[in-house]
């Protein structure tokens, strides 16, 4: 996990998610809790293959 990331986070639903670790976190929506991602303020940490600076965006 990335070192500005703080070590606990709590989603508005109350779900702990784990930014980086899309498949581990609670608030994916497959582990029986509503889907975080749209407010997470870690969300482009879930797809490392995002680059912001590419020139090659859509």
């Amino acid at each position: 996990m990335n070192n500005d990331i703080p070590r606990k986070i709590t989603d508005v639903t109350g779900v702990e998610p784990m930014p980086g670790e899309p498949a581990a976190c609670l608030g994916n929506g497959e582990q029986g809790f509503e889907c975080c991602c749209d407010e997470c303020d870690y969300f482009l940490l879930c797809f490392p293959e995002f680059d912001p600076k590419s020139k090659n965006l859509l």
